[in-house]
């Protein structure tokens, strides 16, 4: 195991209103209001800064290891997040019991490859077109897929940002029931681009980030860039 293989992630989500997004996520995950947002490939934070983006953390198994690899490359450095204590502590009987895939945006093929690839050491496994310009790329952090929808000006000086989670479900079917009986607005359960998958949106603006549901046999990646 090399020095940033991932063995995890903490998605941290910018939010306006922390009470109520981890209500949303307690409704999403089927957690009691005391229970720590995780799960069994990682955990969910929530900040107020409004200037800042959403941020991703990849844990790694060698933090001193990581941080030397990454002054190396150049990179500022911030102060790691422990999330040993948190990952998996919810996972119970859970019917979304883990992240299938994260989805961010970058400007170019380019930046995606040294950003996710170069630097980060994610696993790339599939690059291909999806019209007008853009690209989708997929790397494998660990068992969570990690896609890249790439824009079609080579100019940009935009950021890579996050862009969507995609939750894995044990039973889409009966996820799709149980967030109805909450009021959730849902769309309809669809079939996946992924052969052998169904997927559902969640319209849930506290969420504070476009939502997905995918199962019952989506344990890689299915694909949610923008529409």
């Amino acid at each position: 195991m090399t020095a940033l293989e991932p063995v995890g992630v903490t998605v941290s989500l910018v939010t306006s209103d922390q009470a109520q997004t981890r209500a949303a996520y307690a409704r999403l995950l089927d957690l009691t209001a005391t229970e720590l947002p995780a799960f069994a490939n990682g955990s969910l934070q929530f900040r107020d800064d409004h200037e800042d983006n959403h941020r991703v953390s990849f844990g790694v198994p060698d933090i001193a290891g990581g941080r030397r690899l990454m002054e190396r490359r150049g990179l500022a450095f911030r102060e790691p997040v422990d999330i040993t204590e948190t990952a998996g502590s919810c996972v119970r009987d859970a019917d979304l019991p883990a992240l299938d895939h994260l989805v961010f945006t970058a400007p170019t093929r380019d930046r995606a490859l040294a950003v996710f690839g170069a630097t980060l050491d994610l696993d790339f496994r599939l690059d291909r077109e999806i019209g007008g310009g853009a690209r989708q790329l997929f790397f494998r952090a660990a068992d969570v897929v990690v896609e890249v929808v790439t824009g079609a000006d080579p100019g940009s000086d935009e950021v890579c940002a996050l862009w969507g989670l995609a939750w894995r479900a044990t039973d889409v079917d009966a996820v799709h029931r149980r967030l109805t009986g909450l009021g959730v607005e849902l769309s309809e359960v669809r079939t996946g681009r992924k052969p052998g998958t169904r997927i559902f949106t969640v319209h849930d603006r506290a969420l504070a980030t476009r939502t997905v549901v995918i199962g019952p046999s989506a344990m890689g990646s299915d694909e949610m860039g923008p529409t």
